[in-house]
């Protein structure tokens, strides 16, 4: 059996390369290095690795628009000498809110295409509102300015720390460590379109089994290989990121012998998330299934058609992963909504205490109407669905044709 791609071999930094707004810039690139170096090292091995990232630790005190600068740019220079690709600049706690604005935090992810971003609106039992206020407003900056930049953009809920995707990603600040998210949608959609599971009993099955296959075989490699750098391993996200190839959505609908949307998929994301949970090796980061709409044309097609919405995906986001990923949404969209479908994400983490995020795709407001138009490779670019005229599972947004 051939092995899941890799989808980031992310190493986390630790506090002692950052005083403040202050990089060591030379140490960012010796991490750097190191992190590239465990990519090759799975190269050799045989394995498709796709990104290699560095992840910067939260920050809790407040922190101005200089300081995020000043921060941003020692880190874009320390993984251009590393030759890394991209880097998560922090996770903002909203202690650190109080002296800087959206557009500070926008304007830093417009002006350095390379770095990702999050806000923590919950930790916890208890929902900041006005981090989720602030979101809402991040979310729109960006918008307005580049609405690509979004997607290098969330609102966090009790996400832990050292989690290898981004853009939720932050590191605890203490000795660096690596972690590692694999795109593993491949090889569980291989398995079901040989072998269909029978019922849902089934489906938890072949998730734990192949994914268990899978970090097997990545375990025997990363674990000596960090201890020879004098680096932690965290573990692996086992969350099954998809590809433009292969979608999550379909495997779902083999799993579940479902239509996407339809009554019987929150079961079917019950069942696999079962086997996802289950597979018994040292795991961060969300560790469920993930659902991201425009990354996903399965998914996109079901939020075109009307048959899933924010509502609906909230509600899947119960019993699975990672919240409401890559939700499009027009630029007519009123702020307040923007707000409320991030407390709504907030609020369901703080309940059941699961690592959630929200990034939101929102459009700039003089955009298309109709459609989506985003440039990426990995979007699929879709019509919005014509206005809800019930608050069941279609679309909260209501956009004309």
């Amino acid at each position: 059996m051939s092995a899941s791609p890799v989808r980031a071999v992310t190493l986390c930094l630790p506090d002692d390369v950052f005083e403040g707004a202050r990089v060591d810039v030379a140490g960012v690139a010796r991490y750097g290095e190191q992190a590239v170096e465990i990519g090759d090292r799975l190269v050799r091995a045989g394995f498709d690795v796709q990104t290699v990232r560095l992840s910067s630790p939260a920050l809790d005190e407040p922190v101005t628009r200089d300081d995020l600068r000043a921060r941003a740019a020692g880190l874009v220079e320390g993984c251009r000498r590393a030759g890394v690709g991209s880097a998560a600049l922090s996770a903002l706690r909203p202690t650190a809110l109080a002296a800087t604005k959206p557009s500070d935090v926008a304007e830093v992810l417009v002006e350095h295409p390379s770095l990702f971003l999050a806000v923590v609106v919950a930790e916890g039992t208890e929902v900041d509102h006005d981090a989720a206020e602030f979101s809402g407003g991040v979310m729109r900056e960006l918008a307005d300015r580049d609405s690509e930049a979004n997607f290098r953009f969330a609102a966090v809920a009790n996400l832990g720390p050292n989690a290898p995707l981004f853009p939720g990603s932050f590191s605890d600040g203490g000795r660096a460590g690596v972690s590692v998210g694999l795109q593993s949608t491949g090889a569980l959609l291989a398995r079901a379109r040989a072998n269909p599971p029978r019922g849902l009993a089934g489906a938890t099955e072949l998730t734990r089994a192949c994914l268990r296959d899978q970090l097997d075989r990545f375990a025997a490699l990363l674990e000596p290989e960090c201890e020879r750098h004098g680096l932690l391993f965290h573990g692996f996200d086992p969350s099954p990121a998809c590809a433009p190839d292969v979608s999550i959505g379909e495997f779902l609908e083999i799993a579940g012998g479902i239509r996407f949307g339809r009554p019987g998929t929150l079961a079917t994301c019950a069942a696999v998330t079962a086997g996802i949970r289950s597979v018994g090796r040292p795991t961060v980061g969300y560790a469920g299934l993930m659902l991201p709409v425009l990354e996903d044309w399965v998914l996109a097609r079901a939020w075109q058609e009307g048959r899933i919405g924010a509502d609906s995906v909230l509600a899947y986001s119960s019993v699975c992963g990672a919240g409401m990923d890559t939700i499009p949404l027009p630029g007519s969209t009123p702020q307040q909504e923007v707000v409320a479908m991030i407390e709504d994400m907030a609020a369901l983490s703080a309940r059941w205490a699961k690592p959630l995020s929200a990034r939101l795709m929102l459009a700039p407001e003089d955009g298309d109407p109709r459609r989506t138009q985003f440039r990426a490779e990995q979007i699929v670019n879709i019509e919005y669905p014509a206005p809800a005229t019930t608050t069941g599972g279609g679309p909260r947004t209501t956009q004309a044709r």
